[in-house]
């Protein structure tokens, strides 16, 4: 049986533009995303143990269901000047597979923007070093910078 074509005051919603979804979380003023499929997952105050010799903004490991994860604190391995304590363990993935924990302030909320919006980083962006930063999108009310993994893992020395 042929379907029959609807009438064009019942077409059906054309499929969204292409979009690429972020999780978000605050360092400061700072709004920072990260895309989801890099985010494993999101915990309170994890208990971190200490590791000698290592570089300032690694504060340590933790313990994940039996996995040992090094734990950056953000905030200072950008060189943020943030005074609230970093809260959040946002775990994620390297392109490589291996987890790591990300302190953070805040977490945000989870937002899909339209592709066109992604843009590439200007090259200077107040407060953060431009090699962090993969892309920002201008958010309504304020800048979405979405950080490069890859370099801010990447040895300081």
């Amino acid at each position: 049986m042929a379907e029959l074509p609807l009438p064009a005051s019942e077409t059906r919603p054309v499929l969204s533009e292409d979009t690429q979804t972020f999780v978000t979380f605050w360092l400061g003023e700072h709004l920072f995303g990260l895309p989801i499929a890099e985010v494993v997952e999101i915990n309170r105050k994890m208990e971190i143990t200490p590791v000698p010799l290592a570089p300032p903004y690694i504060k340590g490991i933790i313990n994940l269901r039996g996995q040992v994860l090094t734990t950056v604190d953000l905030a200072e391995r950008l060189g943020l000047q943030v005074e609230a304590p970093r809260a959040y363990n946002l775990i994620v993935k390297t392109e490589d597979e291996e987890r790591i924990s990300f302190l953070v302030e805040k977490i945000g909320d989870i937002l899909e923007v339209p592709s066109k919006n992604v843009e590439e980083p200007p090259e200077r962006i107040e407060g953060v070093e431009r090699k962090f930063v993969r892309h920002v999108c201008q958010l309504p009310e304020r800048l979405l910078v979405i950080l490069n993994v890859r370099e801010v893992l990447q040895d300081s020395g």
